[in-house]
Order: C-alpha cells, then sequence, then structure tokens
C-alpha cells in the first residue's frame, strides 16, 4: 500500500525545522558560552572518567527532554491552528488521507523532533564534559582523562537513551492525541477542559466514592513513562560506580521496558490514543 506519509513529513521539517533546531542546539551553545564565567560546584567525588561519562549522558538527556517539551506543549493546537491559517486546505489537497496527514504530524512532533535533538546532545557530549571537568577541576583533569574509554563505557548509555525514545513516546501517546483531539474540536478550551476536567472527576472519585483505579491508573502509566528511559537508573549507576560493562546491562534494561509494552495497561491505553486519533482525524475530514 502506497503511503505519502515521507512527504508528510518532509513538509513538517520544512515547516518547523527552525524552532527544532533552536531547541535542540540552544541549551548546549548556551551552557558552553557561560561555563567560563560561571563554574561548576557540587560534583561527586568520583572518578574523573565517570564524571564526564555522567556530563556526557546528562547532556544528551536535557536537550531530548527540552525538546521533548516544546513538542509536547506546541502538539495539541496545531491541529487547531491548521484550520486557523488554512494550511488546512493544504493537507487536503494531498493525495493522502487525513489519517496520514496526522500520523506524520504526530510521528514527526513526538517522537523524530526529540530524537533528533538527543543526537544533536550526544554530539556536543564529550565538549561539555570537557567543559565541566576544566572548568571544576582545571585543563589538567580534561586531558589526563581517557576520553576513548569515556566514548566506549559511555556509548551503551547513549544507546539505551536512544533507543527509550519510542517505548517514551507510546506511553505519551494516550495524552497528546488526547489534548491534541480536544484541542481540535473544542479550540482553545480543550486543553483545560480535558486536564481540569480529569483531574476534578479522579478527585472526586478517590474522595468522595472511594474508587481509586483511576488514580490507580494515572500512577501507573506515570510510573511507566519515568521507566521508559532507564528501567532501573538506580542499578545503572551502581554498576557505573563499580566499574564494571554496562552493555549487558543496557540491554536487561532495555528488555523491561519492552515488556512493559507487552501488557494490559498498554493495551488499555493505546485504545484511548487510538480513540484520540481518530477523534483527530475525523475533524480534519471534516474541515474539508
Amino acid at each position: 500500500m502506497n503511503t505519502h506519509i515521507p512527504t508528510l513529513l518532509l513538509r513538517e521539517w520544512m515547516q518547523h525545522k527552525r524552532g527544532w533546531l533552536i531547541a535542540a542546539l540552544a541549551p548546549p551553545l548556551i551552557f558552553l558560552a557561560i561555563l567560563p564565567f560561571g563554574g561548576v560546584q557540587g560534583l561527586p567525588n568520583a572518578p574523573a572518567e565517570l564524571v564526564a561519562m555522567a556530563a556526557a549522558a546528562a547532556t544528551v538527556a536535557v536537550v531530548y527532554v527540552i525538546c521533548l517539551l516544546v513538542a509536547l506543549f506546541q502538539l495539541p493546537g496545531l491541529a487547531r491552528r491548521d484550520a486557523q491559517d488554512r494550511s488546512i486546505e493544504f493537507w487536503l489537497s494531498l493525495p493522502g488521507r487525513p489519517s496520514e496527514s496526522v500520523a506524520a504530524t504526530v510521528l514527526a512532533h513526538a517522537w523524530l523532533a526529540p530524537l533528533g535533538g538527543a543526537v544533536i546532545g550526544a554530539l556536543f557530549a564529550l565538549p561539555v564534559a570537557a567543559g565541566v571537568l576544566t572548568s571544576a577541576q582545571g585543563l589538567g583533569a580534561a586531558t589526563a582523562v581517557q576520553w576513548s574509554e569515556v566514548v566506549r563505557a559511555g556509548a551503551p548509555l547513549m544507546l539505551r537513551l536512544i533507543a527509550g525514545t519510542l517505548p517514551l513516546t507510546l506511553w505519551l501517546a494516550p495524552l497528546i492525541l488526547v489534548l491534541m483531539a480536544a484541542s481540535a474540536w473544542l479550540k482553545r478550551l480543550g486543553v483545560p477542559v480535558v486536564l481540569v476536567g480529569a483531574g476534578v472527576a479522579v478527585a472526586v472519585l478517590h474522595g468522595a466514592y472511594g474508587i481509586d483505579w483511576p488514580l490507580e491508573a494515572l500512577q501507573d502509566v506515570n510510573t511507566r513513562i519515568n521507566h521508559a528511559l532507564f528501567h532501573n537508573p538506580a542499578e545503572l549507576i551502581e554498576a557505573l560506580r563499580a566499574g564494571g560493562p554496562v552493555g549487558s546491562l543496557m540491554l536487561q534494561d532495555f528488555g523491561l521496558a519492552l515488556a512493559d509494552l507487552a501488557s494490559l495497561q498498554f493495551l488499555a491505553w493505546a485504545a484511548v490514543a487510538a480513540a484520540g486519533f481518530a477523534l483527530v482525524v475525523m475533524k480534519r475530514a471534516r474541515a474539508g
């Protein structure tokens, strides 16, 4: 079956690339620019290689999270803005189906753009790590580090973080698509109505009627979101401190994140995401 999603993804890149690049490049560049003047305090008393690895991993994670937050802020209003600025006419003029245009929008903003931010963060990881060591301990500490060992030991860590972006996006999909559907149908009131309404409903059910399953479901999905990038960070930290290989540990950790997807809880949330997706597609089709 022919798909127009690659073309639609290219359209997303052409329209949003400036904002995506600013979100990915600005944090590490600003940090490197102010580092000589601000200094770094409170580094752990650990070998320089471990500090460098932690700084490199933090760089990738911070850039990814910033890009993801930007995407999550933008996504709910994209369907509404398409109708307001008449770009919906462009979407409907394409040979693809409305479902393809919605899928391309979600895929580009919720996964590919933050994933690109993680890759850019990885490119800045070693310069940031060297700058942190230089600022905290002097140039000699940075030059004494065996950077090849940092790369060798840190590569599985970086790959685990990047691989974890897919399960994280899947767990976030219900929230993203429900808010997009609410914004598409209720316009500016959509997101506040859903967030406030859901919060009030859960609080009333829990406090007044003793019905706890909605609260427990939200707590469970929050836990699984937190475990998507690293399922067991405490075990990872201990392994890094011990200086042992972390490659097999990262494979096990990613396997646990994938196992969370093979659960009834994920199937239930996937049904919620599918309903939200269908509502957005329906609204886009009706706009024509």
